[in-house]
């Protein structure tokens, strides 16, 4: 539209940009505007209407969605700035939802684990107490808002967490059960997997979210918890990510 614009000014009044150099820098940052907008890709979403559910991918920050959410974890639940990275998802709620204090965020995991019988002790810095994998600690938020800490990798004896697909798989499965006993059918967010220091080398981002929403989906097909799936990948890494594959994985996923 503006190389148009501007296409007919040259033609029909020469004279009109002599002098004004500002005319067209201001004509060239609206193309390049137009054309962000133009070619920006949609947020793959998709309803499906056999489970009445929908399935979403938004490049955010989890802890912005008001909703709730799954937390990874290992199965020593360890809390420690230093075992555990800052920049994480787990990180990221210490420093959000529990105001930077350990003891907080301690307390509240020992309430929900209360009652959990752990499989073993491990001699490392840090927690030593290992609880089964695919253990979900719920924490409560704001309203009814959840937190599911789910433990999907283990820690060895240097504090090096290790995952495996499988071991999300069943982890997932157990965030599922938990937000059926504790949600009320709110959305429930769920970041990028396997993907940080627990990275598991064959779990790609692309398989990473197309693992989440399958699995989302086959729980769904048993039972009904959740109105939506919010897949939740921070901008820095979103470009892992090809919208159009997603979009096209979702839509094969609905029911003929």
């Amino acid at each position: 539209m503006q190389a148009v614009v501007a296409g007919a000014v040259a033609l029909f009044a020469p004279d009109l940009l002599n002098g004004r150099w500002w005319l067209v820098a201001i004509a060239a940052i609206l193309a390049v505007g137009w054309a962000f907008l133009a070619f920006r890709q949609k947020e793959p979403e998709q309803w499906f209407p056999s489970e009445s559910v929908t399935i979403r991918l938004v490049a955010g920050d989890l802890f912005e969605q008001n909703t709730s959410a799954m937390v990874g974890m290992t199965t020593t639940f360890d809390t420690e700035p230093g075992i555990i990275e800052n920049k994480s998802v787990q990180g990221s709620l210490l420093r959000v939802v529990y105001d930077g204090s350990q003891t907080r965020l301690d307390i509240a995991l020992t309430t929900a684990l209360s009652g959990i019988g752990t499989v073993g002790v491990i001699t490392k810095p840090g927690k030593q107490d290992i609880y089964p994998l695919g253990t979900v600690a719920v924490l409560p938020g704001q309203g009814t808002v959840r937190y599911y800490c789910v433990a999907y990798t283990s820690m060895d004896e240097h504090n090096r967490a290790k995952g495996t697909i499988r071991g999300i798989l069943d982890s997932l499965d157990s965030v599922w059960d938990a937000a059926d006993r504790h949600g009320n059918g709110e959305p429930i967010c769920v970041p990028l997997l396997g993907q940080g220091q627990s990275r598991i080398p064959e779990l790609t981002a692309e398989a990473a979210v197309r693992l989440i929403a399958f699995s989302f989906l086959l729980r769904t097909r048993r039972g009904r918890f959740s109105k939506e799936l919010r897949i939740v990948v921070h901008p820095n890494e979103i470009g892992k990510v090809d919208y159009a594959e997603f979009q096209a994985f979702l839509r094969s996923l609905v029911a003929g």
